[in-house]
Formats: structure tokens, C-alpha cells, sequence
């Protein structure tokens, strides 16, 4: 009988295991990205410190509901709108994210 039992709870713990391993959404799977001027810039991660011109100084202008940017502006880290993002040279974007400004790079 407690060979029987320990199998049954063995197979419960199995299914559980399987079912939370697989309730991963795609959202979350994302990296979080940003697209200017045509090209889709990655989150590194990295908070960087750098002082941003106010004139270089951007805002995002829409959420990519499908997880890419498609279009100038557009990001799919943040639904609200009006994140502030600037270039700072051609291969570097940084966002102003939580009140740093957090590196982000083409791949």
C-alpha cells in the first residue's frame, strides 16, 4: 500500500512540475528592446552612467503588443508611454529605466 501511495504522489509531483514548467507565457521569454531610426536596439542590462543632453532626449511612442517594435519608438518593456530614450552614438541607446539609464545595443 505505501509503494502505492509514494507512486501516486511521485506522478502528482511529476504533472505539477510539468504543467508549472510549461505555464511560461511568450512575454516573458522577451528581451526587452526598443527600435530607433529602423534599427531594433536590446536591452544589455547594464545601467551605464552618462550624462544625456536634454536635447538628445526622446520619448517612446508605442508598445509593441506582440513582443517586436516595429516602428521608431515603439517599445516592449513598458505599456506606458513616454519612456525616455536617447542615442548616443550609432551602436548604443540608453533608456532611462527606474532611474537609470540602462544600456541597450544592436545584436
Amino acid at each position: 500500500m505505501e509503494k502505492k501511495r509514494c507512486l501516486i504522489l511521485l506522478i502528482v509531483f511529476v504533472f505539477v512540475f510539468l504543467l508549472v514548467g510549461c505555464s511560461k507565457s511568450k512575454g516573458e521569454d522577451l528581451q526587452a528592446a526598443i527600435r530607433v531610426n529602423g534599427t531594433i536596439y536590446y536591452s544589455t542590462n547594464n545601467a551605464i552612467s552618462v550624462e544625456v543632453d536634454e536635447s538628445a532626449i526622446q520619448y517612446t511612442t508605442s508598445y509593441a503588443k506582440n513582443g517586436v517594435p516595429n516602428k521608431d519608438g515603439e517599445a516592449n518593456f513598458n505599456r506606458e508611454l513616454g519612456t525616455p530614450y536617447a542615442i548616443l552614438d550609432d551602436a548604443m541607446v540608453v533608456v532611462l529605466i527606474e532611474d537609470e539609464w540602462i544600456e541597450f545595443k544592436e545584436k
